[in-house]
């Protein structure tokens, strides 16, 4: 249950930083696309606007002094058939509206100073200006165009929409390539690990973490079977140890017992003769109190080895 808890928690990690760094990356890029698209459509905006100001302009510089009128509105009906044109209008030196594709606005009065052509966006067009002049120079009156920008918005929002599904089906993919990228390269081998991990708490220093894959992982796999394989030589020396220890405990243990017993024989034996008050009769009393103390030592020193020995023997070497 641990290892799947901790392979799930990886692969969610690692599909929610790709998909940060794909929204992130998408955004960038569409961002991008967007601006260079939006620049593109506005200079395409421009440059068909200008052009279709140009020739009017011409047309208009040739005929608005004739007086004819009904020239200019046939010539402003022709523009207003062209794909994206609001409306277009010929307007006299003082204002007077003398062409106009809609004919309600012809005879109108419009107040703007002469000067240089000029461009301003408006509610859903773009509005060109620009003065109408003779070849001797004089501004005899102004050519006015409007180009509807709904086609544009159209396109713009369409690029937007279909930014917004390529990056919803980027950060899907990209989720799924994480969970399959954290499933393939990540859960097996941190599942042995964290397997290894349990086997040496119970005590299995024997157990091995397979190698598979000669990266990060590889190498850890490495280190953590140079790890256990260090464990289990200390472990089997602290084994070897007790056991020595044992026996050499065992060994002094039953020296002193029977030491013990020949002094406790020669006490007897010293029973009915005459002795001094630093005779051998205190000598032997200090002798078995140093073979009390040894004899409890020795006893006590087996004691910690029998546990040191059942300890290293709970292990798997």
């Amino acid at each position: 249950m641990a290892n799947r808890l901790g392979a799930r928690s990886i692969t969610f990690k690692m599909s929610l930083y790709m998909s940060l760094l794909i929204v992130f990356l998408m955004a960038a890029v569409g961002c991008g696309n967007y601006y260079n698209s939006r620049e593109t459509l506005r200079i395409q905006v421009l440059e068909k606007g200008w052009g279709i100001v140009r020739s009017g302009s011409a047309f208009a510089a040739e005929h608005l002094q004739t007086g004819n009128p009904n020239l200019l509105q046939e010539h402003l009906e022709n523009i207003r058939a062209n794909d994206d044109v609001s409306f277009a209008a010929i307007i006299s030196a003082s204002g007077k509206i003398v062409a106009h594709t809609d004919k309600k606005q012809i005879g109108n009065n419009i107040n703007f100073a002469e000067g240089t052509p000029t461009v301003r966006s408006a509610d859903g067009y773009t509005d060109f200006l620009s003065p109408i002049i003779t070849n001797g120079g004089s501004t005899i009156g102004f050519f006015r165009l409007g180009l509807d920008n709904s086609r544009y918005q159209l396109l713009l929002q369409d690029i937007i929409i279909k930014m917004v599904l390529l990056s919803f089906a980027a950060v899907v993919a990209g989720i799924m390539l994480a969970r399959v990228m954290a499933g393939r390269i990540l859960k097996k081998p941190i599942g042995d690990l964290m397997s290894a991990t349990e086997h040496i708490a119970a005590g299995d220093f024997a157990h091995h973490v397979p190698v598979r894959h000669m990266d990060e992982l590889g190498s850890l796999a490495i280190a953590f079977n140079s790890m256990t394989g260090h464990l289990a030589n200390l472990f089997m020396s602290v084994r070897t140890s007790a056991s020595e220890l044992t026996r050499s405990s065992q060994l002094i243990l039953s020296r002193s017992e029977d030491f013990k017993r020949a002094v406790e024989e020669a006490c007897r034996k010293e029973d009915g003769k005459e002795e001094s008050p630093a005779g051998p009769d205190a000598e032997n009393k200090k002798q078995m109190e140093a073979l009390e103390e040894i004899t409890f030592s020795a006893r006590k020193m087996a004691r910690l080895v029998d546990r040191l020995n059942s300890l290293s023997l709970q292990f798997k070497l």
